[in-house]
């Protein structure tokens, strides 16, 4: 049966368009707005409009060196990445219709990442992208339930690769483009009929309102610190 994909209701603002299409975004929001147009045909079509506006004006700019972006040299580094030939399971299933992108940083396989359990319902799992700005993982939500009620100390922005959540403002589905700024808070709780699964990136950690919480993501945080300094 084909995959039918709800119509995308949240889309990157016109800076991260321009800035993607100029190849001036770091590699962790890149990531983030080359997810989205994977599901969005609209914002497929402003980003070849921007990159062709940006070629004629480059032409007309006299020749300069320049340095290769964040985002091309994820881009090389993901072309290398080995993609191993997923089981015929439920989560091959799941990662044979996501992003290409995505499906090489996770190996083809989405259970070989380092998944870590914060509360009952949510599983987080850190992708290293070289950007020691920004934290950038996997956040997959169990059918129903919900994520811990939290503030964003930054932005984060969000991408649903696979279900949808709701809070206390909309509903989001696969392919929205969700940015949280400093000092929001919310609850994101999944759909009832399938596990939610997401894209997150942020520059600044979040706060629980529980203090167990509090502190599972502090050890959470602090056990992928390593593993982000050797990106």
């Amino acid at each position: 049966m084909k995959n039918i994909i709800p119509m995308v209701k949240y889309h990157p603002d016109a800076r991260f368009l321009t800035d993607y299409a100029a190849g001036s975004l770091p590699a962790s929001q890149a990531l983030c707005v080359a997810t989205h147009l994977h599901y969005c045909a609209l914002c497929r079509q402003k980003n070849r409009e921007l990159t062709e506006l940006g070629a004629e004006l480059f032409m007309q700019l006299q020749p300069a060196e320049v340095d290769h972006s964040e985002f091309e040299r994820l881009v090389a580094r993901i072309a290398v990445v080995p993609v191993n030939q997923p089981a015929k399971t439920r989560q091959a299933q799941v990662v044979s219709i996501l992003p290409t992108a995505i499906n090489k940083l996770a190996n083809g396989n989405l259970e070989q990442l380092e998944w870590r359990r914060i509360g009952n319902n949510l599983r987080v799992a850190n992708l290293n992208l070289g950007d020691q700005q920004r934290e950038t993982s996997l956040l997959s939500i169990k059918a129903g339930g919900h994520v811990p009620h939290h503030r964003h100390k930054g932005d984060e922005i969000t991408v649903i690769l696979k279900g949808s959540f709701s809070d206390h403002e909309d509903k989001y589905s696969t392919g929205d483009f969700i940015v949280r700024t400093r000092g929001e808070t919310h609850r994101p709780v999944a759909s009832q009929d399938q596990d939610c699964l997401c894209l997150s990136t942020l520059d600044a950690p979040i706060v629980m309102s529980n203090w167990l919480l509090r502190i599972g993501l502090y050890l959470y945080n602090l056990a992928a610190a390593p593993q982000r300094r050797q990106a």
